[in-house]
């Protein structure tokens, strides 16, 4: 038999009806409306079709932004398609344009995957699960009460407690291990260089692998990038002693060293340990060594979708795009076209050594080479050749900060969220959801709204759609939180009575005295001050309570919080602007 055009990594004891048809296992595409027709090559296609990408198209990206733009209803399933398209976009510009710099084709698929990947532990509702749902959960369970209902603590007695810090990204982490599980594989930590543990029918680990794009002919038109595939009826002709030797000799395969490089590069650094949340284990004085790519000269990679140096990744560029066509008619691509085209790797000076991993850890743990540069690091820079790469850049944050304050923080969208946070509240004591415990995946949970991420099985059934579960149950305990969400359903909607914008013009010192002492105060004490001076202006009866009242103190910033003033990685050091050439 000639050897077939594509080799895909499926087990040949797995008859998949989802991959029985012949066209199924090309590189197939897909329309977009911001980046046009994405290619969707077999390994993607292969990631894509689990339960836990397909649990993103029940997650809209802005959550209840629809609110106030009709036409945010776009999901995270689009978002990632997105990332994971600018990212082998801007790698293969890179490679293209620096070849010295060895980007191999496993490079670019491993940072395509973790695109794919980076929002796959979101919550419903946009931020709202890991975010103010999380922070008024703690008050309702320290009060004993919400809104006028009982809440209480000993509903959660025995059940396994949310690790302090826990984000979605923790939950990210948590859901490309089982993605891997339903694949019928694991991630090896004893064999990182070997093919990813079996352990379960599903895709063969020895076969899980890509093709060097320069395998094809000799005008370089080689497979996308991709994976080589067989046919079900093909690698039915096959036993698992003949794939073998055509997976170890023609395929690089996907290791468990790059399973973990991808999981690193969605946190844009080390792995946390075991048991610990990726926010408290960077508040630890010991820092762990990234285990995907050890190379120094391979550091820029960890930069691509989630850039700790500058802020600026596709995964910004991505949803500021989306929601500025959606919420705001915005059309065209802006300053991302340029910054896309003309970005390179180039060694720059760290902007913010306490806080980087990169400085922190000590060098040891690192292969250097002779030419140490302390305090340099190889980043994702913009050369300023024509005068105008600085303009666009900043244009682009300059961007990021006004749809912070026209979409994301909208004073209607963010009453909705409040809402939206209240009734899950007012549910998460008697509303479960199942899951098997992670620590010996045979016992069963019963887990509230707010420890689902306790358990892959649990948190693949959370989505936007548990308001319509909330909707449907006859439970009477949820009663209170039907109520409320009726009242959401038809548009009464918290409402925003004032705001007070705090002056800073050089965005660290507070300008008036007043208005700092006001920043310095806590949201509690804010509002009992407000319940406090109403209580002075009106009747007693009419005064409201502190459960009438949310303040939210907020600082909106370029996309570094205290740092995003600082634009070092784009005066990067000129000896080696050579690179960018």
């Amino acid at each position: 038999m000639s050897e077939p055009s594509h080799f895909y990594s499926i087990s040949s004891y797995w008859p998949i009806s989802n991959y029985s048809s012949q066209a199924a296992f090309g590189t197939l595409r897909t329309n977009d409306d911001v980046h046009g027709s994405i290619p969707l090559c077999p390994l993607t296609i292969a990631i894509i079709d689990t339960p836990h990408m397909q649990r993103l198209r029940g997650l809209k990206q802005l959550g209840v932004s629809q609110t106030t733009y009709v036409c945010t209803t776009r999901t995270r399933f689009e978002h990632s398609l997105g990332v994971a398209c600018l990212a082998e976009e801007l790698l293969r510009g890179i490679q293209k344009k620096q070849p010295t710099l060895g980007i191999t084709e496993k490079d670019i698929i491993c940072v395509k995957i973790a695109g794919l990947l980076h929002d796959i532990g979101h919550g419903p509702y946009s931020h709202v699960y890991d975010g103010v749902f999380r922070k008024q959960l703690e008050k309702a369970m320290k009060n004993g009460k919400w809104l006028g209902q009982d809440f209480d603590a000993s509903f959660y007695y025995g059940l396994p407690e949310v690790m302090v810090g826990w984000a979605h990204e923790d939950a990210s982490l948590m859901m490309v291990d089982a993605l891997l599980k339903h694949l019928g594989l694991e991630i090896d930590e004893k064999n990182l260089d070997k093919p990813l543990k079996q352990i379960g029918d599903g895709i063969d680990a020895r076969c899980f692998g890509i093709r060097n794009q320069n395998d094809g002919d000799e005008d370089g038109n080689g497979v996308d990038s991709d994976q080589i595939i067989l046919s079900y009826d093909e690698i039915s002709n096959f036993s698992r002693r003949d794939l073998t030797p055509l997976a170890l000799d023609e395929v690089n395969i996907l290791t468990s060293r790059d399973w973990i490089f991808i999981k690193e590069c969605i946190v844009g650094g080390p792995l946390p340990p075991k048991g610990k949340s990726i926010a408290e284990s960077k508040k630890s004085n010991r820092i762990s060594s990234v285990i995907g790519r050890r190379d120094r000269f391979k550091e820029f990679l960890y930069h691509v979708v989630a850039n700790g140096h500058s802020g600026l990744d596709v995964d910004k560029m991505d949803y500021l795009l989306r929601d500025g066509r959606r919420a705001l008619g915005e059309s065209g691509k802006g300053s991302m076209t340029m910054i896309m085209e003309n970005s390179c790797v180039a060694w720059g000076k760290c902007g913010n050594p306490a806080k980087c991993w990169e400085c922190r850890k000590a060098s040891q743990d690192i292969k250097l080479s002779s030419d140490k540069r302390d305090g340099y690091h190889l980043m994702i820079v913009y050369p300023d050749k024509e005068g105008r790469m600085i303009d666009n850049v900043m244009e682009f944050f300059a961007n990021r900060f006004q749809k912070h304050q026209t979409i994301y923080t909208h004073s209607t969208t963010n009453a909705a969220c409040y809402q939206i946070c209240d009734i899950l509240l007012l549910a998460d004591p008697y509303l479960r959801i199942p899951g098997f415990d992670p620590d010996d995946g045979k016992t069963l949970l019963q887990l509230p709204l707010s420890r689902a991420m306790i358990s892959a099985d649990s948190y693949l059934l959370l989505k936007d759609s548990i308001l319509d579960i909330i909707a449907f149950s006859q439970e009477p305990k949820l009663q209170p939180a039907r109520d409320l969400l009726k009242r959401f359903h038809a548009r009464d909607l918290y409402k925003m009575v004032g705001q007070q914008h705090i002056a800073s013009t050089n965005g660290k010192e507070i300008d008036y005295e007043w208005q700092e002492e006001l920043w310095d105060m806590k949201e509690s004490e804010i509002g009992k001050n407000i319940i406090k001076c109403s209580a002075l202006a009106e009747n007693d009866r009419n005064a409201p309570t502190e459960v009438d009242v949310i303040v939210e103190k907020r600082s909106i910033h370029h996309g570094m919080k205290e740092d995003n003033r600082k634009i070092s990685c784009f005066a990067f050091d000129v000896v080696e602007e050579s690179l960018c050439k």
